[in-house]
């Protein structure tokens, strides 16, 4: 069903529905490339990078990659995050009312467990670039998540169990976020890979597939947030976690069902011993002086970079450390002459990596990469330190977005459930999330798009860095409107003399909309802008770790909201005071907390804007390889994936709150912590999937744990006397899970499109757009229906869903496994950036030669990263790590060419990996302020919710449904934004993506900030008319519709739809192949850092507002507190935020791809 659901979106805007490929390819073509973008390119019969078939086999293109092989691509991260927020979702409810944890305590464990899951992504990243590659990866990791959700199930579903509950959902959850971590890293860097850069017509697509990556995700998150969320609630949570797990098991089949049609990208080694090696022989040779001429600078001669079967990368000269400057770059057609990737601003000392000292010349020896790395090698490391500060901005985003699942939901509670005689879940809100980002998804990739390329000449509309910053924004604007909306939420329930009542004050929980539509816009444009540009940006082996580095962000987003949640505790309630987040929200502030994430997410999106505008534009260039046609599977599983995660971590602050009886502050930042863990756990699939695995089989192991993690939360939610322990144990489980399968799912969907097909390439363009499409279709269903059951129904159904979800996922996963590309893993990308560093530092004596092209390069035409074929040009930044590159007279170079010591010579394109990877680090860092105002809709947004009225006449609506509002604008948004604001903006931008990724990230940052002002503002509104009704000291919802809070989740997905879809397609694009997984990690980690920040956030609020007997911004009772405050702060955050990504954006400069040297 998840499948034919992304087909239908996927067409249309077409009269009828046709299932033929032929007829997707068709309609992509004509749809999507526009006519002057594809003139003058080569139409080969095989792909033009690199990528092969499963078996190592050059392929065709139109037999393989492309959106064919996305499907299934896009259906396994539907239904993998399906599965993983079926548990999610609804897990603080299920800590509190089945555990009988506090709040404070649920909220917290529900956030370590998601920061874990988007933390383990990191492991993907790595095992994925350097050693399976994306494919073995994906679907390794997604065996674990399987098992995982199995484990949760049981947990929820055995009532002979007993105390060991707590135990086997603690194991499962954490097998899910182990499973996470092979999945995230690689599966957009998996689905980006199927579209070949070297073609224009794939590279026009691959702009957009980060999109309907996203969208994916969304539909997936939909059906776990509604349903499964119902289901939970109703049916019971063993249900909710077994229904989970199907759709994981699917995702997993599917997925591999997909594989005849992948095309796949080698693993290149480990990208972190490359950038180890440049470091070194960069230090080595510090005392060597830098050629003037940069061609003498080592260099491998063949035309692959070091990192084997990766592109090299061009020395770059232009910038140097806090002088940088903007340089826009194209890609040429592949021709006979070599093509070079592009300069990498900065860090100028790396070069020394690369110079050849006389030793090395006099003996002929330049095998050592320690002593003598290549200019790509060096040029790898520039890119990744480029990428770091960016991603850094994600986590306070992250930690916004964390809210979403805690602080929101808790907020929903004590507002008025009932809309007419239905009773709406408060985590089901979280679909009208899922709803702004599955209608402003494809709003956002065709029709956005096509409009502000007009504009920019970007042929993404805006670029990933714009993209990130607008969403940035939007989350100001979320964390502002939950403010807003809490504020008013306490005035009321002072004015009705509720604030001592803990029971919801009668403001209808729609009133929470606004917020959770402010989160899903933010997400739009953040989190895709952050996919894309990381994917984009980093080097071909470092894009799974620059992916798990993006998920990584998310992760310490989470933790930070966990932290935040705790600080705020810890601080309002001394002397007695009841805090910002007590038990009873109508005593204490959620609002403060809402306002001091606001001012984090406007500070964090200032940081952004700076950190933008210093950053310089670009694009990889890359030597030709062979490719095919695949991503199909990928986005049928992450729609599963999706639905699984949302249905989870949706409504999971209800779960910790009345199931596990935790404390409003408690649960709020244990569903931080959690969802900060997931995307923590992204760098662990990451590292998994681009330097052994492959993204396929970090995918598959991780989606196997994900799914155990599924069931043993199922199994503790259907178990009578819900155990805490199991359940933790599950949701960590889940945790893991999703680090080897955020982190691979977008890129391994990406590796099926050839960019050496022009095609293929304007394809891919459409792909991330697309895949966030799928991914929110998840979402939706999570946030409504699945929320609902996991409320009226019950818990262990609830997370039942999700669970079957997920093993959908997995099964669609593995199904699409004939038709998948597959990029062998490039070895450990941190290995490789760290032989950067360590040449680097031993080459620190060496003179760096005149002529650059005397540092050390491997001699074949691809990179010297195994499985790349994409080398980097050398780049005048980060000049100490070209020393890693430098050669001296005890290099000793192997016959092929190659260092033998990279940790003394590494070569230029392994340099420039680290670089790249560096360079990308202002953008990522700018999504966390990003996050944190996304963390709010499942958090301060939701329990902003509860306090308000949640009935529309006869029905009751749960605060958390109003999250649909959120996936629903992805929903519209992302095929507007591809198939009309895309064309439109080229127009003006001249960029066939409409806005570049930097622009479109901060249009999501600004967007963002709007989203937090809403939801303080509604707030406002709420506490005035509490207190003018005397409930200001009741626990009782104030009579405010939540339908106010429509708006706050509209703009939080329109944010989405800009910030994480360029995110997604920027760290994609920018990442070398062997580090796309690790790069996916690194966006997931920037969420992670979100929902960390958010919980740090809500901890110090809760702990300065409660200071001498004070009932603080978040207390229990809302109507006695200030969330609007709470908002307000976050919007000022978001705000800093954004300004600072404009910085960052102005100033980065993205890598260029060419065929050969």
């Amino acid at each position: 069903m998840a499948y034919v659901v992304i087909l239908l979106q996927l067409f249309q805007v077409k009269f009828s529905v046709w299932f033929d490929w032929r007829v997707l390819e068709k309609m992509g073509m004509e749809d999507v490339v526009e006519d002057g973008l594809l003139q003058g390119e080569s139409c080969d019969l095989y792909t033009g990078d690199g990528s092969t078939d499963i078996k190592g086999n050059s392929v065709l293109k139109q037999n393989t990659g492309n959106w064919k092989a996305c499907i299934f691509i896009l259906g396994t991260e539907c239904c993998e995050r399906l599965a993983y927020f079926g548990i999610s979702t609804n897990l603080v409810t299920y800590f509190t009312h089945k555990l009988h944890q506090e709040n404070v305590s649920a909220a917290r464990n529900v956030t370590i467990w998601q920061g874990t899951c988007y933390f383990t992504p990191l492991i993907g990243a790595i095992v994925a670039d350097s050693y399976w590659g994306r494919y073995w990866t994906i679907t390794s990791f997604s065996i674990i998540y399987f098992i995982g959700m199995c484990a949760l199930t049981l947990s929820a579903s055995v009532p002979a169990l007993g105390p060991a509950q707590y135990a086997v959902l603690l194991f499962g959850l954490y097998l899910v976020a182990f499973g996470t971590g092979g999945i995230k890293s690689c599966v957009s860097p998996f689905g980006a890979d199927q579209f070949d850069d070297t073609d224009s017509k794939e590279r026009i697509k691959k702009g957009s597939f980060f999109n309907w990556f996203y969208f994916a995700i969304y539909i997936g998150i939909l059906v776990s947030t509604t349903f499964l969320v119902w289901i939970q609630d109703n049916a019971g949570w063993g249900l909710g976690f077994g229904i989970a797990a199907l759709f994981m098991g699917i995702a997993l089949v599917g997925f591999v069902s997909g594989t005849h049609l992948y095309r796949f990208q080698k693993p290149v080694g480990s990208p972190f011993t490359r950038m180890c090696q440049t470091l070194v022989a960069s230090c080595r040779k510090w005392n060597l002086e830098m050629p003037e001429d940069s061609t003498l600078l080592y260099e491998i001669h063949d035309r692959s970079s070091a990192a084997e079967g990766s592109l090299k990368l061009e020395h770059t000269d232009t910038l140097h450390i806090g002088s940088m400057k903007v340089v826009v770059g194209t890609i040429r057609p592949l021709t006979k002459t070599p093509l070079i990737l592009p300069k990498v601003g900065g860090f100028l000392c790396l070069d020394k990596a690369a110079v050849i000292s006389d030793a090395e010349r006099s003996s002929g020896d330049l095998t050592n990469p320690w002593t003598l790395c290549s200019v790509s090698q060096v040029e790898e490391f520039k890119t990744m330190i480029h990428l770091i500060p960016l991603l850094a901005t994600g986590i306070v985003f992250s930690s916004v977005y964390a809210q979403i699942s805690t602080t929101f939901v808790e907020q929903g509670m004590m507002m008025d459930t009932t809309v007419y005689s239905f009773t709406i879940p408060p985590a089901s809100l979280y679909t009208f999330d899922v709803i702004a980002v599955l209608s402003l998804l494809p709003i956002y990739d065709r029709v956005i798009v096509p409009i502000v390329r007009k504009f920019t000449g970007e042929e993404k509309g805006f670029n990933e860095l714009q993209r990130m910053g607008i969403g940035l924004f939007i989350s100001v604007l979320c964390m502002s409107a939950a403010a807003v909306l809490e504020t008013f939420r306490l005035q009321l329930a002072k004015d009705l003399d509720l604030v001592h009542e803990k029971e919801a004050v009668p403001l209808s929980i729609l009133w929470q909309i606004p917020q959770y539509l402010f989160m899903g816009t933010a997400e739009i444009f953040t989190y895709i802008g952050q996919l894309q540009f990381f994917y984009e940006q980093a080097p071909d082996s470092l894009r799974s770790l620059c992916c798990a580095l993006a998920l990584f962000s998310l992760s310490l987003g989470y933790y930070l909201s966990s932290f935040l949640l705790t600080i705020v505790t810890y601080f309002t309630t001394k002397d007695g005071k009841s805090g910002w987040i007590p038990d009873n929200l109508n005593e204490g502030h959620l609002d403060y907390f809402f306002w001091l994430l606001g001012a984090l997410s406007l500070l964090n999106a200032l940081v952004f804007t700076f950190l933008a505008i210093k950053t310089r534009n670009g694009n990889f260039r890359r030597t030709k390889l062979t490719l095919g046609k695949s991503n199909s599977s990928s986005s049928g599983a992450e729609f599963c994936e999706g639905l699984s995660f949302f249905g989870i971590s949706s409504n999971l602050v209800t779960y910790f709150t009345k199931e596990l009886h935790q404390g409003n502050a408690a649960a709020a930042k244990a569903v931080s912590a959690w969802q900060g863990t997931t995307y923590l756990t992204p760098f662990i699939g990451a590292i998994v999937a681009d330097a052994y695995f492959g993204k396929y089989w970090t995918i598959a192991v991780f989606s196997t744990i994900y799914f155990i993690g599924l069931c043993a939360l199922t199994l503790s939610a259907s178990l009578p006397g819900p155990s805490s322990f199991f359940f933790i144990f599950g949701l960590y489980l889940v945790a893991l899970g999703t680090g080897g399968i955020k982190p691979c799912v977008s890129p391994f969907g990406g590796d099926q499109f050839d960019n050496t097909d022009s095609k293929e390439r304007s394809k891919k363009r459409s792909f991330f757009n697309w895949f966030y499409f799928t991914m929110s279709i998840g979402i939706f269903i999570a946030t409504t229906f699945l929320a609902w059951i996991q409320d009226n129904v019950g818990w262990g159904l609830g997370f039942g869903i999700p669970t079957m979800c997920m093993g959908i996922a997995i099964a669609c996963f593995l199904f699409g496994t004939p038709f998948y590309r597959f990029q062998k893993p490039n070895g450990s990308p941190i290995t490789r950036m760290c032989q950067v560093l360590v040449a680097s530092c031993r080459n620190r004596n060496l003179e760096m030669p005149k002529d650059k092209n005397l540092l050390f390069e491997s001699q074949e035409n691809n990179s010297d990263m195994e499985g790349s074929c994409i080398k980097l040009k050398r780049t005048n930044t980060l000049k100490f790590l070209d020393k890693a590159a430098v050669m001296s007279s005890g290099d000793e170079i192997s016959t092929s060419g190659k260092s033998f010591n990279p940790w003394r010579l590494c070569s230029v394109n392994q340099v420039e990996e680290l670089k790249s990877f560096i360079g990308l680090l202002p953008i990522w860092a700018c999504g966390i302020i990003f996050f944190v105002d996304a963390a709010q809709v499942s958090t301060m947004m939701l329990e902003q919710g509860m306090v308000m009225d949640t009935t529309i006449g006869s029905l009751t609506i749960p605060p958390v449904s109003l999250a649909t509002f959120d996936v629903v604008v992805i929903l519209l948004v992302i095929p507007i934004y591809d198939r009309v604001i895309v064309p439109f903006v080229k127009r003006f931008t001249g960029n066939e993506k409409g806005f570049t990724e930097l622009q479109r990230i901060g249009i999501g940052h600004f967007i963002m900030v709007l989203s937090m002002s809403a939801a303080a503002v509604v707030e406002i509104y709420r506490l005035y008319l509490g207190k003018e009704l005397g409930l200001v000291h009741q626990k009782i919802s104030v009579p405010l519709s939540i339908l106010w809070q429509i708006p706050q989740y509209v703009l939080v997905g329109i944010g989405k739809v800009f910030t994480s879809i360029g995110l997604i397609e920027l760290f994609y694009e920018e990442s070398p192949i062997g580090m796309r997984s690790l790069s996916s990690a690194l966006l997931l980690l920037n969420i992670s850092l979100g929902f960390y920040l958010n919980s740090f956030i809500v901890t110090m609020v809760t702990y300065f507002s409660t200071k001498g007997g004070k009932v603080g911004w978040i207390p229990d009772n809302l109507n006695e507190g200030h969330l609007d405050y709470f908002f307000w702060v976050l919007a000022a955050l978001s705000f800093f935020n954004f300004l600072v990504y404009i910085i960052f954006a102005m100033k980065f400069a993205k890598n260029k791809k060419s065929a050969y040297y």
